[in-house]
């Protein structure tokens, strides 16, 4: 028997005009017919992308996948970036134009216009409609502009708001993060703006996953799980008909589940084979979604889910930028709860660069745990008064410890 001119593509590559000849699991296991059929209509593709994750494609019977706009052959990552993960020569250094506590109303604005913003698009997704380049980069601008001014009033936000919608509020808190980690590793404001946005949108595709699975508070089946997954290839398909959206941001969607060592979806991509923005975004993504409410699992404290990003390096996420995303929260991040060695309890409120493990800190609880009637902001790097021991954090804690809140300070 003569040999198949046989290649295996990613379903989000597939077009009209390929010949799909195998599938990634048994044809039994799937509603199609026929065992190797020609893709004529975009149904047919969206059903393969919802039963497949690879398929199999004759190249002597169809078309060919190199030309695909995002196709693993087209990925292109930012080198400016790679060179400076590996000598540390940043681009551009930023310096902070207002204090934490001068940017906090401008900061606050910025997060909640882009909150209820970025609902109003979700919801228009669902409903069906195309979405408007110029409406995304104006709810991203002005969270952009605030991180470049000063950003800690932006990560204290993102620990102290209300979630009420996990999957619109995880959004808004990726591209605020997403711009701080690009502003600490010196990226000129027009690739920040690309992150932000790319981070913002890259789970659109959810729109079109059913809210039972999005929202199931038990283990997936493996067809539900497959479902979910399929949020990448619909993200995908709705921002590549966004116009003036650049292909970094497309493929920002494609690439925020890869993971280092391959284990990662849809593509298996191994190392460096993921873009730079992809490599953040993943990073960026656990990061959030252990720190938030979701409905399959508490929050973890900011520290907890540091260290556990720390212990995946060089097998989920890049040593490399893992190193770089720990100097940019710190190791105690602005807004996370900890208690000190003599046994206060604390807000971090921001950081201090050349001593990240001494944070700014408003106490809250005294050592008996009880609410202090003032509350008092104390820098760790000053050294304490005359024969006062000096403070020191002792551990980071969960979010409600103690009874508190920390979305309660959020004013």
């Amino acid at each position: 028997m003569e040999a198949r001119n046989e290649k295996k593509i990613s379903t989000l590559l597939l077009k009209q005009g390929m010949y799909v000849s195998n599938l990634d699991r048994p044809w039994l296991d799937t509603p199609f017919l026929l065992q190797g059929f020609l893709v004529r209509d975009d149904d047919e593709i969206m059903l393969l992308k919802k039963y497949c994750e690879h398929v199999y494609i004759d190249l002597d019977r169809g078309i060919d996948a190199d030309d695909h706009t995002h196709g693993i052959s087209k990925y292109k990552t930012n080198k400016k970036l790679e060179r400076f993960l590996q000598d540390g020569e940043c681009e551009f250094e930023y310096v902070n134009t207002k204090t934490a506590g001068e940017e906090m109303p401008m900061a606050r604005k910025a997060i909640d216009e882009a909150s209820r913003k970025i609902a109003d698009i979700m919801e228009d997704v669902k409903r069906g409609k195309s979405l408007d380049y110029k409406t995304i980069k104006e709810i991203v601008e002005p969270i952009l502009d605030s991180v470049i001014r000063n950003p800690e009033a932006m990560m204290w936000l993102t620990h102290m708001r209300q979630k009420e919608v996990y999957t619109y509020a995880h959004s808004v808190d990726n591209c605020a993060i997403a711009a701080a980690f690009g502003r600490h590793m010196g990226l000129p404001k027009d690739d920040l703006r690309t992150v932000a946005i790319g981070l913002l949108l890259m789970d659109v595709g959810k729109m079109r996953v059913p809210e039972a699975i999005l929202n199931k508070s038990g283990a997936l089946t493996d067809d539900e799980f497959r479902v979910a997954r399929s949020h990448v290839a619909h993200s995908v398909d709705i921002l590549s008909k966004i116009k003036g959206l650049n292909a970094d941001i497309i493929n920002i969607a494609l690439t925020h589940h890869e993971r280092f060592d391959g284990s990662g979806y849809p593509g298996g991509l191994v190392g460096l084979e993921t873009p730079v923005y992809g490599r953040m975004a993943a990073i960026i993504d656990c990061y959030d979604a252990m720190t938030s409410k979701r409905p399959y699992g508490d929050p973890v404290s900011a520290y907890a889910a540091l260290q556990e990003i720390y212990n995946w390096r060089n097998k989920y996420f890049q040593d490399e930028l893992v190193e770089q995303f720990l100097q940019c929260m710190g190791a105690f991040p602005t807004g996370s709860l900890v208690e000190m060695h003599s046994g206060e309890v604390g807000i971090v409120t921001s950081q201090n660069k050349t001593r990240r493990m001494s944070p700014k800190v408003m106490l809250v609880l005294d050592k008996k745990k009880q609410p202090f009637s003032e509350y008092k902001v104390i820098d760790l790097m000053e050294p304490p008064e005359e024969d006062a021991e000096p403070l020191v954090i002792y551990r980071g804690l969960d979010p409600g410890s103690f009874g508190i809140d920390p979305a309660s300070f959020y004013l």
